[in-house]
């Protein structure tokens, strides 16, 4: 048995003896060039995206013992594409501390995974390094939407809407004379236009930086084109102003009912709002609202002209605003009669005194009467109690300036429940001019037992719309008028529902004007300007 235990351990030993031996020769095998030796090791590594390229960035350790960097990828079987890095000081970034190398990949979108490895002078390489990166090209761009541009209702400005990632939009928009304007970049939210085109177009294209570390912008792909708004009351209104209220024809017929159809889509609540709203607010809706587009060019109109329009010795300017709303110029005086508009107290610094024939906001503006209040010039009335010295309840005379005027009270539209609610004023505007003599009956009940202290021949009667009953004002009996002109007025007053709910509209008018017992019965509308010379208005 013993003799069994010595065999088998020299049988061991002798085994060992040879594995040592075939140990030792794979080692001298491994050494006969010398140690192994690996190049610096690449500490970390990071990727900026790009369309169709990426900035690799290398933070070696520091250690003296690489050369240059091997960037590869796409392994395809033995290859690899790959590009080499120096390590010199042009590939050097001094604010990021670090290498890099911009890489182009014309054939290649989306994730990739690149493999860095440092290689020494002597060709030892480092250990493996890898970074995932993401590279943008035409799918990805395809998929941007650029941000929606608003244009004012002025035309006067731009607004983009803000979107994740947009740094800012080229823009270039249609002018007035049909060409376009430079493909510009702008970063700011509002970008303002200068004689846009109304009807035309704004081209816009967003141009985004998907993250604050990639080294492209991309821009969305096709422009977005954004309609300039239109207004149609801008060229209803230059071709009305192309007519005469005393030229009844087809073509001022065709606008008169294009105004009506405006005022008919208007809904009084709408107008309400803006009334209410804020001063910009209100611009803007006129900018962009027909109806109300012809409302404020009106105002502007008459305004100018007021302001401007010097009168002759002999004559008188007259001027519809809106509704029943008159201003009248002579030689010497102005002033205004039931004047209602949005802005009507810009007018105050032009009237020397202001009539009022009843307390309903479509003919009395408070802020007007208040601010000529204020620079004590007269406002006559039947209900504004701060101008006491001009306010009556029953019929009145006055004399301002080279002006006369008398007055009589009336009920409101033969309405019972308001008696004695409306003034009437008769006018006589003196000889500078021309004994120029005028009526503004207001919403009055047209009774002549209600007329006697203003009867007799006028030169312009200004009644409303030419309902039957107003007829019974006309004439040359007791409490009746015989005017050499009437006009015809409170059209589309628009605080009040379409006819036949409350508003007097331009169709019913021209029904009306043919019955009217005035031979030089005329349908201003609103903004025009008449004058009157020699007995004569045009």
């Amino acid at each position: 048995m013993n003799k069994i235990k010595y065999i088998i351990t020299v049988v061991l030993f002798h085994m060992l003896l040879v594995g040592c031996d075939d140990a030792n020769d794979l080692l001298n095998q491994h050494i006969k060039d010398g140690p192994i030796v690996y190049a610096g090791k690449i500490k970390e590594m990071a990727t900026q995206s790009g369309y169709y390229r990426v900035r690799v960035n290398l933070f070696p350790t520091e250690d003296v013992n690489r050369a240059y960097c091997i960037l590869s990828w796409n392994k395809s079987g033995e290859s690899r594409d790959s590009v080499r890095v120096d390590y010199v000081a042009s590939n050097y970034d001094k604010d990021m501390r670090c290498y890099y190398m911009l890489v182009d990949f014309p054939s290649i979108e989306g994730a990739l995974q690149i493999d860095a490895r440092n290689v020494d002078s002597f060709g030892n390489k480092s250990l493996l390094a890898t970074v995932s990166t993401n590279i943008y090209g035409t799918k990805y761009v395809s998929a941007l939407v650029n941000a929606p541009a608003k244009v004012s209702p002025r035309v006067d400005k731009v607004t983009f809407e803000e979107r994740v990632g947009a740094v800012g939009n080229i823009i270039s928009y249609e002018k007035n004379d049909g060409t376009f304007t430079k493909e510009i970049f702008v970063t700011d939210k509002i970008y303002p236009l200068v004689d846009a085109k109304r009807g035309g177009i704004v081209r816009t294209k967003t141009r985004f930086l998907i993250n604050q570390t990639d080294i492209d912008t991309l821009d969305v792909t096709n422009f977005l084109e954004t309609k300039i708004p239109t207004n149609e009351g801008i060229a209803t209104m230059e071709a009305f102003r192309k007519t005469s209220p005393f030229l009844l024809n087809a073509e001022r017929l065709t606008l008169l009912n294009k105004f009506e159809s405006f005022s008919d889509s208007f809904p009084p609540a709408l107008f309400s709002q803006y009334l209410k709203n804020s001063d910009d607010g209100s611009i803007d809706m006129e900018h962009a609202t027909p109806i109300l587009y012809a409302y404020r060019n009106a105002f502007d109109k008459v305004l100018a002209e007021v302001k401007s329009t010097p009168v002759e010795n002999g004559a008188v300017a007259v001027w519809l605003l809106y509704n029943m709303g008159y201003i009248v110029k002579t030689p010497s005086t102005t002033f205004g009669v039931d004047v209602d508009h949005r802005w009507a107290e810009e007018l105050e610094p032009y009237l020397d005194f202001l009539c009022v024939t009843h307390n309903h906001v479509d003919h009395a503006h408070t802020k007007l009467m208040d601010a000529m209040n204020k620079k004590s010039k007269p406002v006559l009335s039947n209900f504004y109690t701060k101008d006491t010295k001009y306010m009556s309840k029953v019929p009145k005379s006055y004399t301002i300036g080279d002006v006369k005027i008398r007055t009589d009270i009336t009920d409101h539209l033969r309405d019972p429940a308001l008696p004695a609610f409306v003034t009437v004023f008769r006018i006589e505007c003196g000889a500078n001019a021309g004994n120029f003599s005028m009526l503004h009956c207001g919403d009055s009940g047209f009774r002549p037992t209600e007329f006697k202290n203003v009867e007799g021949p006028l030169d312009l009667a200004i009644l409303r719309w030419g309902a039957p009953r107003e007829n019974d004002i006309l004439g040359s009996g007791s409490g009746q008028v015989a005017p050499k002109y009437a006009i015809l007025s409170h059209l589309i007053e628009l605080r009040h529902e379409p006819y036949p709910k409350g508003q007097a509209s331009i169709t019913q008018t021209l029904k009306h004007l043919p019955d009217v017992k005035c031979d030089n019965t005329i349908i201003p509308f609103w903004g025009e300007k008449m004058i009157w010379k020699n007995g004569q208005m045009k």
